[in-house]
């Protein structure tokens, strides 16, 4: 497997990296001597640094190469099975394990134990449909909208304009929804413009459905991203996407309408709102986040937009949770909608959930900075009506210096220093977790 993806170091603490969000092992990765079904423990030895996650590409097999450094090891287990000692080899401070081994297998996060003496590392294995390495390679993703994906280096469209994933975009077929896992290792995503052409309401009468358009060829640009929809089981993580153009109502630079789990992203983008239309904004991120029975996470995310009509910081429209997540205006710091023009600030004590209600819901419609609307709105007996549904968890709409002091980043809130760089009088930035 090419070196860019190879299992990443880490020393005698584990660095979650790339598994953030799927999990690094019961144990965290450390040394246990919790029973392993099946395979009995051996004698006594010592480790010192080893791998906290492998790799293994479906579409291009290779060997999985661990770096592990002890003085010997006594045998390696996958998913329960004791492997051969001719499925894997040992030298030099590296585990090499056959593809072989790995013929058949699905895409998803497996269990490696490498044993030494009376306790073992237990390892992720992450099994992947394809790493990417290029723009044909991303947009394979249409392909298969249940695999696993990874970068393998920065993609860059280069300014071209971009058709979201999973939009339906050939004689009305809907090519479905994203419910898997795309982890960007840290790399980015960069250079493209979200700009569907004439997505009216369309066959299924949501606005998610191509439209011939009428004379004026004018239709309403809705759920746009560059993934149009995700799922429950869907997630986007450790990816910066930047330069992103976003045009369109209920868009967003990563997802249009989010029913997954979009964790440790970091976003630049600018927002422009389509032509006409009552409520619907674009959102830095997600156009909506919540949708129907997904409930739709953003989580320890960071943007940076500028806006051209109004827009929301983070989405527009939260059935769902944002939590731990803070956008910037780049351009300018528009009024807050909690700002006292008597002391010039908006208290520290404002509380979303406190303000939105229906008295105050049209004041919300208006071009302020929110992090995103915490509900959603219907017509009830000719009644525009307010619906709380979702929550909006320290996260916020903030000066740019706000996301330059690495004080209002703790780890306490799930902030990584493993995955991410916060330095003093600087945007943070993702680390590249492959080696």
């Amino acid at each position: 497997m090419k070196k860019l993806i190879s299992a990443a170091v880490a020393a005698t603490m584990i660095l979650c990296g790339a598994a953030a969000m799927t999990g690094c092992g019961q144990n965290g990765g450390m040394l246990t001597t919790e029973a392993n079904v099946g395979i009995s423990q051996g004698v006594s030895e010592t480790v010192g640094k080893y791998s906290e996650v492998a790799y293994f590409e479906l579409e291009r097999p290779e060997d999985v190469r661990i770096n592990f450094e002890a003085d010997k090891i006594q045998k390696v287990s996958y998913k329960y099975r004791v492997l051969e000692t001719n499925e894997y080899s040992y030298r030099n401070d590296v585990i090499i394990i056959k593809k072989s081994v790995f013929e058949n297998e699905s895409a998803g996060d497996k269990r490696i134990r490498i044993f030494v003496g009376g306790k073992y590392v237990q390892i992720t294995l992450r099994v992947v449909t394809k790493v990417i390495y290029n723009t044909e390679d991303f947009n394979s993703i249409r392909t298969n909208l249940n695999g696993v994906y990874v970068l393998g280096c920065d993609i860059d469209f280069g300014g071209d304009i971009f058709q979201p994933i999973g939009k339906a975009i050939k004689n009305g077929e809907n090519t479905g929804i994203f419910e898997g896992i795309f982890d960007g290792m840290g790399y980015s995503v960069k250079n493209l413009k979200i700009q569907a052409q004439d997505w009216a309401e369309g066959e299924d009468g949501n606005g998610q459905g191509p439209s011939l358009g009428g004379a004026q060829g004018n239709g309403n640009n809705y759920s746009n991203g560059i993934f149009m929809s995700t799922g429950g089981s869907a997630q986007i993580i450790n990816t910066s996407f930047i330069n992103i153009s976003v045009v369109g109502y209920l868009s967003g630079s990563v997802v249009g309408s989010n029913g997954g789990i979009i964790k440790n992203c970091r976003v630049v983008c600018s927002l422009t709102n389509g032509a006409g239309g009552y409520s619907e904004h674009t959102g830095a991120i997600a156009g909506q986040n919540g949708s129907g029975d997904a409930a739709g996470r953003i989580e320890n995310c960071i943007a940076v937009y500028s806006s051209s009509g109004g827009s929301r910081g983070i989405a527009d429209w939260n059935a769902g949770i944002i939590k731990n997540s803070f956008a910037a205006v780049a351009d300018d710091y528009v009024l807050h909608i909690g700002y006292d023009k008597e002391t010039g600030k908006v208290p520290e004590n404002f509380d979303y959930d406190d303000w939105t209600t229906q008295d105050n819901f049209e004041t919300l419609l208006g071009n302020f900075t929110i992090p995103a609307f915490p509900g959603t709105l219907s017509w009830v007996d000719g009644v525009l009506t307010y619906y709380k549904l979702g929550d909006i968890i320290n996260s916020d709409v903030v000066r740019k210096e706000y996301l330059m002091d690495p004080a209002n980043f703790p780890k306490e809130d799930g902030w990584d220093t493993n995955i991410w760089n916060f330095t003093y009088g600087t945007f943070p930035t993702l680390k590249i977790q492959s080696r």
